[in-house]
């Protein structure tokens, strides 16, 4: 699957998936860009595409901070002539049951899951309307699909991770004349390092609820984004991939 020449912007570039992402899509030919709150996070993963001699660079900068997005962004058009994919994998979750969540965290939520999407996803598809193609893929969650099952007292988080559905489908038909593709993923619980601390107890909860009784594998994750962005995927915009060992049927 080649991406050979394709210039590729991916928020949370320094996180597990994030980072994972941008290796898949540099072994598939393209140029990254990585967008990351953490300096040494964003640098890391720059520093392991370059050590492989793809071409990559990052800004360090919060989502939230449109002019800063902005600024990033147009940069990386400037120096590449354009960009032709989005990943947006940048998020996070609280866990707190509902009765006690303030309105500050309730904002909080919809801000680091929702707003930060449409911040990038804004800022980026005025360059892929410039040359007619592009391709928007943003990691929702299994809890917008299934309520939060794998994880209760994450209702802030489904219900963003939820929009992050919605604002998919609506783009992905706003834009589907325009050679630019919208789509969206829900992964299940991943194998990344935070698993790691699940007690033997959590992580047997865990698995009973997923009819594979296995955890998600960020590679196969990545290799689902490169498949997306491909020029085969054309014809595939506007869904939403439930990638999560069955946890949704």
């Amino acid at each position: 699957m080649s991406l050979a020449d394709r210039r590729a912007v991916v928020t949370g570039s320094g996180g597990a998936l994030g980072s994972r992402i941008c290796l898949a899509l540099a072994a598939s030919g393209a140029r990254v860009a990585g967008l990351d709150v953490s300096p040494a996070a964003a640098a890391a993963t720059t520093d392991r595409l370059t050590g492989t001699g793809a071409t990559a660079r990052h800004g360090v900068v919060d989502l939230l901070d449109f002019a800063a997005v902005a600024a990033e962004i147009d940069a990386v058009a400037d120096d590449w002539g354009g960009i032709d994919i989005l990943v947006n994998t940048a998020g996070g979750g609280l866990v707190r049951p509902f009765a006690e969540l303030t309105l500050e965290e309730w904002n909080s939520q919809l801000a680091r899951n929702l707003t930060s999407v449409f911040t990038a996803t804004r800022l980026v598809v005025p360059h892929m309307l410039e040359q007619q193609w592009g391709r928007i893929v943003t990691l929702s969650s299994i809890a917008a699909v299934r309520g939060g099952r794998l994880v209760r007292h994450a209702t802030a988080y489904a219900s963003a991770k939820s929009g992050l559905i919605g604002l998919t489908k609506a783009l992905a038909i706003e834009l589907a004349e325009t050679g630019i593709t919208v789509n969206a993923i829900a992964p299940g619980a991943q194998q990344t390092p935070g698993r790691d601390r699940d007690t033997p107890e959590r992580r047997e909860a865990l698995l009973a609820q997923i009819p594979t009784r296995t955890l998600g594998r960020p590679e196969d994750l990545a290799a689902t984004v490169v498949f997306l962005c491909q020029d085969a995927a054309q014809y595939i915009t506007g869904i939403t991939l439930a990638q999560d060992g069955g946890h949704s049927i």
